[in-house]
């Protein structure tokens, strides 16, 4: 079974499938890496909206596992991304310094900036990449406006 992938966010964005070279096909907008599909959004909203959003387009806010998966949001990001800072789907919100990915599930690799997490604002709970950190992760307040990444395992 296949999921169509065609909702009215994505009508903006063509609801075209791409097929990877394993039979399985990204949604129109979302780009193929590995075996995930990443939306980068031309939209913002704070942590709760962009997860919104994401839950809409039948993904959740992106997870990074391995430095290949990092070095693939990082060069995206730098050389098509026109955003500020991206929310990725991380945030110590259950306990002050425990970082975890939604789902609860915990950091396995981590790609922070030097001197973060800092939580020099206090209540900076949410994962972002950030551009004047070279995309490197940072912690920032869940209020914050900004872009987003989406991530989603297509079925074949």
């Amino acid at each position: 079974m296949m999921r169509t992938f065609c909702w009215p966010l994505l009508l903006l964005l063509g609801c075209a499938l791409h097929r990877g070279a394993e039979g399985w096909m990204c949604p129109g907008g979302f780009h193929k890496h590995g075996r995930s599909c990443y939306w980068f959004s031309n939209i913002k909203g704070n942590f709760a909206e962009a997860r919104s959003i994401c839950h809409a387009l039948d993904s959740e806010l992106a997870t990074i596992t391995s430095y290949a998966e990092n070095a693939f949001i990082r060069g995206y990001a730098t050389q098509r991304g026109k955003a500020e800072r991206y929310y990725l789907g991380g945030t110590d919100l259950g306990l002050e310094g425990h970082w975890k990915w939604m789902g609860n599930k915990p950091f396995i690799y981590t790609n922070w900036a030097p001197g973060e997490p800092s939580n020099s604002l206090n209540n900076e709970h949410c994962l972002e990449v950030l551009r004047k950190l070279g995309y490197h992760w940072n912690d920032e307040k869940c209020d914050t406006s900004g872009n987003f990444i989406c991530e989603t395992v297509p079925l074949k």
